[in-house]
């Protein structure tokens, strides 16, 4: 019987296109590799038996999309071994970066399944999944990737998703409860513009004639660039003040032009390249956090920021402050238990991070400001709300609104928590995993945070014309991440 497919996976199963597909890839790393067999019997047993989207396909009917049984279905077809020459970091790199542009024959379920060895297929060697986004998002399939190892007692991620402080309210209740306060908070916040325009204003009555051409100056860059005077109105708003982050998080979304991406102009190509940071200790890394005043994700961006400046400052780009991202946030909280069906229970929000601020303090600072005002507003159900709005118009009109919010960031940015233990697979210890999240339109760039027994994880796929070289970015992003640990240390 067929199943009518739900528009927040609707969205992201008709976003593919050949030079950005929306496949959420990752992989596992063993020093010994478990054999073909043991991975084909733990996918049947814990995960396809178990979900039958997985042995379904996507089908249009009468112009509704369903889910509809692949009578054809055959686990060899998506589990299957793979033989390189060398299971060495470059070749491998080389090999999973080639897959990034190889598309699902929709005619059989979108996922597939590789055990890559070298000649000798107990050595070490790799596990890589690619699972199209239209069947689960990415905090779903580390629930999946949980049920598909073997048992290990600890292993479930800390709690993440738009609840995790405690609300446990439904988006409309939400709606309901933004509304009851905006009056007043409207208030509150028009008391403050107006006190700063007041300022502004007596400063422009008072300052010295030969400063005027400054002042004029200011005032037309901000009337070019309106997200700015939105950022310098609602700067005076508290951190907190859910109406004036809404407004300052959706004039970001709506407004924000597509300069900052001038670095990497131009359309994607087909072909990718990857990189990636695996096993780094995490010890280091919360200590620093502490030290500096901010989070472990105020951290890790942080690494990533000084990164991508380095990156664009060996290229003669000095004049980009700011990189706007698309960032998922779950809707739903992940916990032990995977949900009955898979699918996507996330949105997607766009994050600006600061690049140039060298001082590790300050730019800790600055992150942990900017993700507070995102936390504390209405943009993610907004966001929410217009890829249900996406997935229920023409694939044409679809892909022209993706293109327009795509075409305003650098590419998505996510932090996925992952096992907290060492788990195996087939009876063989997974020594570590990371992942990689798709870009859309014309995005040159993806970076996928992962946290995995207690290590970071980093993985970035790249345009292979834009930006040839990732390992160069990672690199980067490294020797940052020894930085921010010597500075935690000697604090």
């Amino acid at each position: 019987m067929p199943t009518p497919i739900a528009p927040s996976d609707l969205t992201w199963l008709l976003m593919d296109r050949p030079n950005n597909l929306m496949q959420v890839n990752s992989v596992m790393f063993f020093d010994a590799l478990p054999s073909l067999r043991r991975v084909s019997a733990a996918f049947m047993e814990r995960a396809v038996e178990k979900f039958r989207v997985l042995t379904q396909v996507p089908v249009d009917i009468d112009g509704t999309w369903h889910w509809v049984d692949d009578n054809d279905f055959s686990l060899e077809r998506h589990v299957r071994a793979v033989q390189l020459d060398d299971t060495d970091a470059e070749t491998l790199r080389s090999y999973l970066g080639s897959q990034f542009s190889v598309a699902f024959p929709r005619e059989h379920p979108l996922w597939e399944v590789q055990v890559i060895s070298g000649p000798d297929p107990k050595g070490p060697g790799a596990v890589m999944t690619r699972f199209h986004h239209g069947l689960a998002d990415g905090i779903r399939l580390v629930q999946l990737a949980l049920s598909i190892a073997d048992p290990a007692e600890g292993a479930t991620p800390a709690t993440v998703g738009r609840h995790t402080d405690g609300e446990h309210q439904h988006p409309l209740e939400r709606v309901l409860h933004l509304a009851t306060h905006t009056v007043r908070d409207t208030v509150d916040f028009a008391r403050h513009a107006t006190s700063a325009i007041a300022r502004t204003g007596a400063l422009v009555a008072t300052t010295n004639p030969m400063n005027l051409p400054h002042l004029i100056g200011e005032a037309v860059d901000l009337a070019k660039h309106p997200v700015r005077l939105v950022d310098a109105v609602t700067d005076v708003a508290s951190l907190d003040n859910e109406v004036s982050n809404t407004w300052r998080e959706l004039s970001r979304m709506l407004l924000a032009d597509e300069s900052q991406t001038g670095a990497w102009s131009g359309h994607a190509g087909i072909d990718k390249t990857v990189a990636w940071i695996d096993g780094y200790p995490l010890a280091g890394l919360r200590a620093s956090a502490r030290a500096l005043g901010g989070t472990l994700n105020d951290l890790l961006l942080g690494a990533v920021s000084l990164g991508l400046t380095d990156y664009l400052r060996e290229r003669g780009v000095e004049d980009v402050t700011d990189l706007s991202w698309l960032m998922p946030i779950s809707l739903q909280p992940v916990d032990a238990n995977l949900p009955p069906t898979l699918g996507n229970h996330f949105c997607v929000v766009q994050m600006s991070m600061p690049l140039g601020i060298s001082d590790h303090r300050a730019l800790v600072r600055e992150l942990h400001a900017r993700s507070t005002r995102l936390k504390n507003s209405a943009e993610p159900l907004a966001a929410f709300g217009m890829q249900q709005v996406i997935a229920g118009v023409p694939l044409t009109i679809a892909r022209e609104i993706t293109n327009y919010f795509a075409g305003k960031t650098i590419g998505q940015l996510s932090n996925v928590p992952g096992p907290r233990v060492q788990i195996s697979l087939g009876g063989a210890p997974i020594r570590s995993m990371l992942g990689w999240v798709p870009t859309s339109g014309d995005q040159p760039m993806g970076i996928c945070i992962f946290t995995y027994n207690d290590t970071l994880n980093v993985g970035i796929a790249t345009d292979q014309r834009m930006v040839p070289d990732p390992e160069r970015v990672i690199a980067h992003v490294r020797g940052h991440l020894d930085a921010l640990v010597e500075t935690g240390a000697t604090r």
